[in-house]
């Protein structure tokens, strides 16, 4: 769980969808701008004409009403039914006198019979603004009109800034008044607030209210201070019903661009941005970013800002940057704004996704992704709340995290680690840095939470849990910069943890994998430690451990488990599931243990009350603390004061048809071998096992109690046959490094061989009872060979043989038989005899 999910700030790729979801609204506004003026054109319009000159003038009533009026200052009929007609005003009006508009211009012809007015040379529109926009105008007096007067106002020119008109310019224009169409195939240009908005062609339906902007509309201009370009195949502007349509239009503002095959703009009644729509590859390119969707929905509020904004239809994102691409696509991407237009909340739905790479210069490709079946990002206002910072991260439904970080390893170049979480939901938080910047705090997994480490040379690290809670916090590099590292890491709910090591340098094969699982894990990101608690269970290779606590150095590979310890460890070629109580399996039982990793030695810790246990079958050794040296194969008992004991219990079995005998009383014969059934208890102050040489010591004053009798002496030995299923060990040379602990010991595997017991020795059996300074058993056929020194000669008071001494006094424990000499065995000086005595019993 080594969980160093440096640097997880893939999520901020989703700031780069955020920002061109943003530009759906801004542009969107400056199209408003620009076309909103040919909306108003419609607004006042309709087929209704009224205006007075003191020269030529025509009009129409429909309904009682003045709807249309055509007044010049001088007019000249011809006899073909043509009337020519000078500085000529043609005024529109609506539902009120209020409401109209004018076109004037120097010279028109006017033709009585088809009711066609046609305008010569360069001619001029004042289009009203709305009156909640304009204020409220003089009643019954248009602007620029007056009885007294036929100039019309030719002194306002194009683009004066009047707030209350907009004046546009044009040619070759023709009005229809049967059908109330005026149309123009010449170019149009108008100038409102700022901006410039000029086609080719134009057609204005005053019945329907409509103006057609016929072919390549162009606006272009600052939106609150910044410059912006709106290009359009066609427009059309419905007043009535208050929309702007456009054809393949494509918006353009500080290096931001957005486009579509089709866009339909909703403005309320006062002239602001309500809605927008666009279809047919709507798409948003910024530098380097790019994004697509087959729909857009958008909402403004009443300053014309974005509130929501839609993508449907399947949206994909990505990045061409040479050195942080980026790809991203979902179903559906919804985004909510603040008043200030900054966006606050964006929903990615559908199979949602993002990610990105990291090709930094001279180090290894970085990638990050995320996944989920909805993604939810939270972002906070800052800078007068018109800009956002990505605040929290939550996907859900199947979701996953990934992230690359370096490993520098010595003398090599820089390799990756990559980090993936899981879980059926995710929430990441972000904060600033020490710099501003943006970056991941915390990260939190509920439900079926997995997180996988994979490291260069093979390793690996799984671990799952019911909920993962990772804090992240700034961690320094080698090379004097900072990264983003695990500062704590917290998994609650059947914790499952899976390690594989990694590959060693001149290996065959790496170390066998190591299990671990508890109710909860802690890591520790300074100390680098993981604890483990509740029913915690740990195994690697053929050794597994239970306790109530784990505590895993990361590091260091150390390791202290505590309460209740129980360790198992099987004989090299079996697992735990195959003959689980033969005597090829070794446990170990302790109130605390300490596994060191670099030397490969275990400590298992107890009490004088409460000793470490070890057994094998029905051999085993009792003390207060017990040492494994794997490399070394050794192990070492000790108590835990000066007045402790070491407890040890050596059965012979029956190995040969598989059945533990070590609990048989029976008493075998010395004929044949090998007995078996026989069982040694020995104590003393300490006690040392060498597995190579099959050797335990046992020094400090030693007490054997077995089947045959007590023995005490300052040292004990003994020897062990090699265990049938064993390695066979050469002295000197060491184990492979990717043995296990229970193949490397094998403790207690075979046999008692012989035991020879030194320094003060004595004897006591039913009848019999010897001293002496060393005495050897050998159990293939039950003997004992007592010696002394030549000072001190071994003794021995039988109650058939009565005393006995001798240089070495040679017996069974199974019968009468004494055999004394007068030197030791195998010695070449003369020996004095052999004396058998047989006593009867009398009852």
């Amino acid at each position: 769980m080594k969980a160093s999910v440096e640097r997880l700030r893939w999520v901020l790729a989703g700031g780069a969808a955020l920002l061109l979801v943003v530009l759906v609204g801004y542009l969107g506004y400056g199209r408003y701008r620009a076309l909103r003026t040919w909306k108003d054109i419609l607004k006042r319009s309709g087929i209704h004409i009224t205006h007075e000159t003191d020269g030529y003038t025509l009009s129409q009533s429909l309904g009682g009403k003045t709807s249309f009026t055509m007044h010049a200052a001088k007019g000249i009929e011809h006899a073909d039914g043509k009337v020519s007609l000078h500085d000529a005003v043609l005024t529109l009006y609506g539902k009120t006198p209020n409401d109209f508009d004018r076109i004037y211009g120097s010279d028109f012809e006017y033709d009585e019979k088809s009711g066609v007015v046609r305008a010569l040379g360069e001619t001029f529109i004042d289009v009203q603004l709305p009156g909640a926009l304009a204020g409220q105008q003089p009643k019954n007096t248009p602007v620029g009109d007056s009885k007294t007067s036929a100039n019309p106002p030719h002194s306002k020119a194009v683009g004066d800034g009047s707030d209350r008109i907009i004046h546009i310019k044009t040619s070759g224009l023709i009005y229809l008044r049967k059908l109330g169409v005026a149309a123009t195939d010449q170019e149009v240009e108008f100038h409102y607030a700022g901006l410039q908005c000029l086609a080719k062609g134009a057609e204005f339906n005053s019945g329907q209210s409509v103006l057609h902007l016929l072919s390549d509309v162009r606006v272009t201009g600052d939106v609150r201070g910044k410059p912006m370009t709106v290009h359009a195949t066609k427009a059309d502007l419905d007043r009535q019903a208050n929309t702007v349509a456009l054809e393949q239009p494509v918006a353009q503002t500080q290096g931001r661009t957005m486009k579509a095959a089709h866009a339909l703009l909703h403005l309320r009644t006062d002239g602001s941005l309500e809605r927008g729509e666009g279809s047919g590859g709507v798409a948003f390119d910024e530098g380097t970013r790019h994004m697509t969707a087959p729909h857009l929905d958008a909402t403004f509020n009443t300053a014309s800002l974005p509130q929501t904004t839609k993508l449907t239809g399947g949206v994909v994102v990505w990045d061409d940057d040479a050195q942080r691409p980026l790809h991203g696509k979902a179903v559906e991407v919804d985004t909510r704004f603040n008043a200030q237009g900054a966006p606050t909340n964006m929903v990615a739905t559908g199979g949602a996704q993002v990610a990105l790479s990291d090709h930094k210069e001279g180090g290894p490709v970085l990638s990050r992704e995320m996944h989920g079946d909805r993604i939810v990002a939270t972002l906070v206002p800052i800078a007068h709340k018109t800009v956002s910072r990505l605040s929290e991260v939550v996907a859900t439904g199947s979701a996953m995290a990934r992230g690359d970080s370096p490993v520098v390893q010595s003398g090599h170049a820089p390799e990756t680690k990559s980090t993936t979480i899981t879980a059926d939901n995710l929430r990441a938080d972000f904060g600033l840095d020490a710099e501003q910047k943006n970056e991941v705090k915390k990260l939190f997994g509920t439900g079926h939470a997995r997180l996988q480490q994979d490291a260069p040379l093979g390793a690996q690290q799984t671990s799952s849990s019911n909920t993962v809670d990772i804090v992240f916090a700034p961690q320094p590099t080698k090379n004097g910069g900072t990264t983003t590292g695990i500062a704590s890491a917290v998994q609650n709910g059947h914790v499952v943890i899976h390690n594989v090591p990694a590959l060693r340098a001149g290996a065959a094969k790496p170390n066998p994998p190591s299990d671990a699982s508890g109710d909860h894990a802690v890591y520790d990101g300074t100390t680098t430690k993981l604890t483990l608690t509740g029913s915690v269970h740990y195994t690697q290779g053929d050794t597994s451990l239970t306790a109530a606590t784990l505590v895993a150095n990361q590091t260091t590979g150390d390791a202290d488990a505590d309460g209740n310890v129980l360790a198992t460890l099987l004989k090299a070629g079996s697992t735990a599931a195959a003959q689980p109580t033969t005597a090829q399996v070794t446990h170990v039982t302790a109130d605390r243990a300490h596994l060191t990793h670099a030397s490969q030695i275990g400590d298992f810790y107890g009490s004088e009350a409460h000793p470490a246990r070890l057994w094998q079958g029905a051999s085993q050794v009792q003390a207060a603390s017990l040492r494994f040296d794997q490399q070394q194969r050794t192990l070492a008992a000790r108590p835990a004061s000066a007045g402790g004991l070491v407890h040890a219990v050596f059965a012979n079995t029956s190995e040969a048809n598989g059945k533990n005998t070590a609990q048989s009383t029976k008493p075998s014969s010395h004929q044949g071998g090998e007995s078996s059934g026989q069982v040694i208890k020995v104590t003393s102050a300490a006690m040392d096992y060498a597995d190579i040489e099959r050797e335990a010591t046992f020094s400090g004053g030693v007490h054997i109690d077995g089947t045959t009798g007590q023995t005490r002496s300052q040292r004990a030995v003994v020897f062990l046959n090699p265990a049938p299923s064993a390695s066979k060990a050469v002295p000197g040379e060491a184990k492979p490094a990717s043995a296990t602990l229970a193949e490397q010991t094998n403790l207690f595997g075979g046999s008692v061989q012989r035991v020879v017991l030194s320094g003060a020795v004595r004897l006591d059996q039913p009848g019999r009872a010897g001293t002496g300074e060393q005495l050897v058993y050998t159990a293939a056929d039950s003997t004992y060979i007592l010696t002394g020194t030549p000072a001190k000669p071994p003794h021995m008071v039988d109650v058939k043989q009565g005393n006995i001494t001798g240089a070495t006094l040679l017996f069974r424990s199974d019968d009468s038989t004494i055999i004394v000499t007068g030197g030791p065995p195998g010695s070449t000086q003369p020996q004095h005899g052999r004396i058998h005595t047989e006593t009867e019993v009398r009852q």
